[in-house]
């Protein structure tokens, strides 16, 4: 299962623990959640998952189809636990924007997320909000698709360098330069997303901005945060870059980005 021979599965049980944020879903790679209460944050209109906000469509089937909704998973909680996402225990909120908000400053003790990263124009712009959303001595855990065995096995890993120029010039959600890039490799090549993007657009949060294995998941980690552990998750349900770091800074991005990293809220550490 783990293809590096890596003992993240023990930093994760040690580490992935108390209140935790989870973006992109369900996360059930490695995590187990026992020792979790997890609150979830998604964005309000699909990519990472389906959430219902509370009155945005008013009328009386809405009504009993998300009172049905939230009874369904209300009994699949008792089951299943926090494993499960719940639409009334979800924050509505782009992560991007998660250093906005001032009352989620260092509030959970640990972050995760699954299949979320690839779908940043800036994934360390996203990382930093991670950070800023997780205490000090937390930690933070992320799967990210490997792309040898997804539809972006036609597209080259994307090299660190070009991240840390996305984050320098602060790459945003209106980006283009990597829509036909992935149109040729999961519409035109491999075909996996073509009925997919027949209802959705070629566009954030529907496409993979960025394309990993598992050294440019280690080099960005290991850029940003401190005691970074990566390895690959591969079986019947998983093929993906695992990795699970400290959420301290790297002391020489810190020093490198003290200024910006003031100017988000950040401590400049």
């Amino acid at each position: 299962m783990l293809l590096r021979g890596t003992e993240i599965d023990i930093l994760v049980k040690k580490n992935i623990r108390g209140l935790v944020a989870r973006a992109g879903g369900r996360v059930e790679q490695l995590v187990e959640y026992g020792p979790c209460t997890v609150e979830d944050i998604n964005i309000p209109d699909g990519g990472f998952g389906k959430v219902w906000k509370a009155g945005s469509t008013p009328g009386f089937k809405y009504s009993i189809s998300r009172i049905r909704r939230l009874i369904k998973q209300e009994i699949k909680f008792l089951w299943h636990g926090h494993r499960i996402s719940r639409d009334r225990k979800t924050i509505i909120l782009d992560m991007h924007d998660a250093h906005k908000v001032s009352r989620l400053k260092h509030r959970y003790d640990c972050s995760i997320s699954s299949n979320l990263l690839e779908h940043s124009p800036n994934p360390i712009w996203l990382l930093l909000n991670f950070h800023f959303i997780t205490r000090k001595e937390g930690h933070q855990f992320h799967a990210i698709p490997h792309y040898s065995y997804t539809y972006d096995k036609f597209r080259a890993p994307t090299p660190l360098e070009h991240m840390i120029e996305d984050f320098e010039k602060m790459a945003d959600t209106s980006d283009l330069s990597h829509v036909e890039d992935y149109r040729q490799s999961a519409v035109v090549k491999d075909g996996w997303q073509k009925k997919f993007h027949e209802k959705y657009p070629l566009a954030y949060p529907y496409i993979h901005f960025h394309v990993f294995d598992e050294n440019n998941t280690k080099a960005l980690f290991e850029f940003v945060f401190q005691d970074v552990t990566v390895d690959i998750c591969k079986d019947h349900r998983f093929s993906d870059n695992v990795v699970v770091c400290s959420n301290s800074l790297n002391k020489r991005f810190a020093e490198r980005y003290r200024d910006f990293l003031h100017g988000m809220g950040g401590n400049g550490e």
